[in-house]
């Protein structure tokens, strides 16, 4: 009985230190965003073709639940039906809220791209149009930070495949 509180306790105290980080980080991020004018941006669009969302426990079809966990995946072109260049992977998890219209889900983008990759973070309402925060990148996009939309049309969610970027890179 003894073990279990001090289970709970340590896992008490962790949470409540990560929270406090997290909230640190959150803090300094926007003091720094107030005391920075605004960059102007590169716009970048990217479209997406045989797009998937992948999860070995579930049927193609099968609408995410609350707590499901899966991947995603597809190829990135230039333009619609255009040239390849380069691919898409994302982790993504389904949570739900009472106060939401119904599920949707936290999700982690890498955009590999010929000169780097582009990392980002953002939420997702099903069905809807997701905004994503740029977290950084590599190569050529060391440093990026920035925002962007995209809408995902997964087949295994009775989609057709494709996925619209609109990527506004500051430095």
């Amino acid at each position: 009985m003894e073990e279990a509180t001090r289970t709970t306790s340590r896992r008490s105290v962790l949470g409540r230190g990560l929270a406090l980080v997290a909230g640190a980080v959150g803090f300094s991020a926007a003091g720094a965003q107030a005391a920075t004018p605004k960059a102007e941006g590169t716009a970048l669009v990217l479209y997406g073709r045989n797009f998937h969302l992948h999860n070995p426990s579930k049927l193609a079809g099968m609408v995410p639940e609350s707590g499901d966990r899966h991947s995603a995946y597809g190829e990135l072109l230039d333009r619609p039906k255009g040239k390849v260049v380069g691919q898409f992977s994302a982790a993504h998890l389904t949570h739900g809220s009472p106060f939401a219209a119904g599920a949707s889900s936290l999700e982690i983008h890498t955009f590999t791209l010929k000169n780097g990759t582009i990392h980002g973070l953002g939420a997702v309402a099903r069905g809807a149009e997701g905004h994503f925060v740029i977290l950084g990148g590599t190569g050529h996009y060391a440093g990026a930070t920035g925002s962007y939309t995209a809408r995902q049309n997964a087949r295994e969610l009775g989609g057709n495949g494709t996925a619209t970027f609109h990527i506004t890179l500051a430095r």
